[in-house]
């Protein structure tokens, strides 16, 4: 084909594949003896929604996984104290209580290690932490209330989230590219009382999820807290799993497709070599950096080997794009380029 007739393709064809919506049910929920070891590092700011986005997190830092096991309530020091707990969420100096079921995954109870101090939190309204079933679209608010014991009275505390699942698609991490995942998108606000402080907190929340993986992905979180009114005090992070979880869940990396862009930067045309067997179906697609599919085409490779394609670049803003190639056996390839 004639690079003339690639550059009108890519340049009119703008379709992306049909991809089945992730749903995330109960059988997703956390489970006894569940170890998820998550990665804590710096904020980075996640955007992009709708349908089949790539979320390219590969830039992040990486550090040391500390594991999160799930336990069983009663194999806790706490638990007896959280009789509707289905399971525990043990960090060591911080414990999630949680009860999980048909209708979705819920926070019965915290118990937090403070130094001198140990704070026992009872929810009295129930959290809804995740609604089952929960897929593109899906939306809830859910208004919540708890109590504890704090040196100087008692702390009343009531919450309201409200949160939609806004998109799915594919997620970049450091380690490994993973398809068909969900994201949800919310806030928290959180109101706490004792005699004469009031703490008001929000929390803006991104979640990631896949199914089959029993809890998140990726969470990343900014929170805006301000005591009797005064200056908010700003904090944000973000902790996903690290590549250990996916070990014997998918095979990305052996399937994956060898991808290469010349020149980068580019401005103007670059060129696109990919290596593939033969007979297969390919579906070569760039993406901007909020995740939205900008060009694509589809092609059927006759000879296995190096592929070669030009995508236009032509009225496009400079910065990073990615570029991915997929194929109908669920080979998968990425690389970057940047526009000048």
């Amino acid at each position: 084909m004639r690079i003339r007739d690639h550059l009108a393709l890519l340049a009119l064809v703008s379709v992306s594949a049909i991809r089945a919506q992730p749903v995330i049910n109960f059988p997703d929920a956390p489970q006894v003896d569940d170890v998820f070891p998550y990665i804590a590092v710096g904020h980075v700011p996640i955007s992009g929604t709708g349908e089949d986005v790539v979320w390219d997190l590969s830039a992040v830092s990486v550090g040391t996984p500390v594991n999160l096991p799930c336990e069983s309530p009663d194999a806790t020091a706490y638990g007896d104290q959280y009789p509707a707990a289905t399971l525990a969420l043990d960090g060591g100096n911080n414990i999630s209580y949680m009860r999980a079921d048909s209708s979705g995954l819920y926070v019965v109870g915290v118990y937090k290690d403070l130094g001198n101090l140990s704070i026992q939190i009872h929810f009295t309204d129930e959290q809804l932490f995740l609604p089952y079933p929960c897929t593109y679209g899906t939306a809830f608010s859910d208004p919540y209330a708890y109590t504890y014991t704090y040196p100087g009275g008692t702390v009343n505390g009531t919450g309201h989230g409200s949160y939609v699942a806004d998109g799915f698609g594919t997620l970049i991490l450091p380690y490994d590219t993973i398809h068909n995942v969900l994201k949800l998108t919310g806030t928290d606000t959180v109101v706490e009382s004792i005699p004469g402080t009031a703490y008001v907190t929000a929390v803006q929340q991104v979640y990631f999820y896949k199914p089959g993986i029993h809890y998140f992905l990726l969470s990343a979180t900014q929170v805006s807290q301000s005591v009797n009114g005064g200056p908010p005090q700003q904090s944000a992070g973000i902790s996903y799993l690290g590549p250990a979880m996916f070990t014997g869940v998918h095979s990305e990396q052996r399937r994956s497709i060898g991808v290469e862009a010349w020149p980068n930067p580019a401005s103007g045309l670059v060129n696109i070599s990919y290596g593939i067997g033969k007979g297969r179906h390919v579906k070569l697609e760039l993406f901007d950096a909020n995740g939205h599919c900008i060009r694509a085409r589809q092609a059927h490779t006759v000879v296995p080997g190096i592929q070669r394609e030009v995508i236009d670049l032509q009225g496009l803003p400079a910065g990073i794009y990615l570029v991915q190639v997929t194929d109908d056996q669920g080979q998968l390839g990425t690389c970057r380029v940047v526009v000048q």
